[in-house]
Formats: structure tokens, C-alpha cells, sequence
């Protein structure tokens, strides 16, 4: 469920950006760990080694997953968001004032950095929409869709793809309950529109169907 095509760790492994790559620090958090949370005073900048780390707003009871990332994306600490691993994983960590005084001298760098996180911001955007303007359902449904659109199209013009997801997870990311998300999908697969198979691998036949209910 990667945010964007931009990878900063191919982009910190050129030689040019020897120097900057140098400014991080890996660090590793087991599966499950919160990595930040608002409370911390650390300004610090993050690129996703391994693993994947989830970006959640949370009050109270309640948690809305903003982003899902993955290799390669890259993220900033000064947020009202919490980060949390969802698998096993290592980051690559520098302190932002740090960071910074590379963008002059590698506005190459500065580029990549902000291509990463322009789309993370879109992202949260579409996000924040979904919550304000349409009901789960249709949350869901725009969700499937995207992912499907990223997914290659086989021989029979199926569409599959591994979201890595528990169920509870895709419920924070569309703000609902595990219960309703999982009474959505079993209803869109007899509705013929997705095929659930094993290890959260989710097949879209026929994508156009698919588009058609999101936009009933």
C-alpha cells in the first residue's frame, strides 16, 4: 500500500548523497512497538528501511490511520500523529536541523524529500475527505479501487493484490469497526465484485464493476 513511487533509500545510495546518507542512524522497533507518539520532543526525520510502519490519529477510543508506510517513504516526527510498527522494523533516523543543512548543497535531495512527502499529505487529505464526505461503504469500496488500480492485470484481466492488513487494521484505516468491515467484504464477494483468498490477498475481476458500485 505504498503512498508514492518515489524511493529515498535509491536516492540516498547514489554517491552524490553519500554525505547526507551518513547523517542517519538505523534503529530497529520489534512488531507492535509504538515508535513516536505526540508526547515526544524529538524532531526527528525517518525513512523506512524494512517493514512497515502505520501513521494514526488517535482520541480517546478511537484510532484513524492516516498512512501505511513502506520501503522507501519517509516521514517527519513533528506531527500530532502516532507511529507504530506493523511488522518488524528498521528505520533510518536523522534529526531534521540535520537533515536540513543538506537540502542547499543537494537540492536534488531536497526534491526527493519533498516529492515523499507531498504525497503523504495528499494521501492524509483523501483520507480526511473519506471521514467528512462518504459513509464506510463507500470508504472501503474507494479503497479497493485504489489498490486495484496499482495492482498489474493478469491474463483473465483480474486484478490481485496483498494489502498485508489484519482486518481490524483496514478498520482504522476507513474508521469503522473490524465487525462492519468484515460484513462489507464477504457482502462485496457474493455481490461477484472481489474474490477473498488466503493471506489477505484480495482479486478484483473486473474493475469496472468494481468503479460502478463505488459510484452508485
Amino acid at each position: 500500500m505504498r503512498l508514492t513511487d518515489a524511493d529515498l533509500l535509491a536516492e540516498l545510495d547514489k554517491p552524490e548523497f553519500a554525505a547526507a546518507r551518513g547523517a542517519f542512524v538505523s534503529r530497529r522497533y520489534a512488531k507492535g512497538r509504538q515508535v513516536f507518539s505526540p508526547r515526544e520532543s524529538r524532531n526527528s526525520l525517518f525513512i523506512v528501511a524494512k517493514g512497515r510502519a502505520r501513521v494514526y490519529l488517535a482520541y480517546k477510543d478511537k484510532e484513524f490511520t492516516m498512512a501505511i508506510l513502506d520501503v522507501g517513504d519517509v516521514y517527519t516526527t513533528h506531527t500530532r500523529a502516532h507511529v507504530e510498527a506493523l511488522d518488524d522494523l528498521e528505520l533510518l533516523e536523522a534529526d531534521v536541523a540535520v537533515v536540513r543543512r543538506f537540502f542547499t548543497s543537494m537540492p536534488a535531495l531536497a526534491t526527493a524529500m519533498v516529492k515523499v512527502l507531498g504525497d503523504l499529505l495528499s494521501h492524509a487529505f483523501s483520507v480526511i475527505d473519506g471521514l467528512a464526505f462518504h459513509d464506510v461503504r463507500r470508504r472501503l469500496l474507494l479503497l479497493l479501487l485504489h489498490e486495484a488500480g496499482q495492482a498489474p492485470v493478469e491474463e483473465d484481466s483480474m486484478r490481485c493484490f496483498a494489502h498485508g492488513l489484519s482486518i481490524e487494521q483496514l478498520a482504522t484505516i476507513v474508521g469503522s469497526s473490524r465487525q462492519t468491515v468484515s460484513s462489507l467484504l464477504n457482502g462485496f464477494e457474493r455481490d461477484g465484485v472481489i474474490t477473498l483468498r488466503a493471506r489477505g490477498v484480495i482479486c478484483v475481476p473486473d474493475i469496472t464493476a468494481l468503479q460502478a458500485l463505488a459510484e452508485a
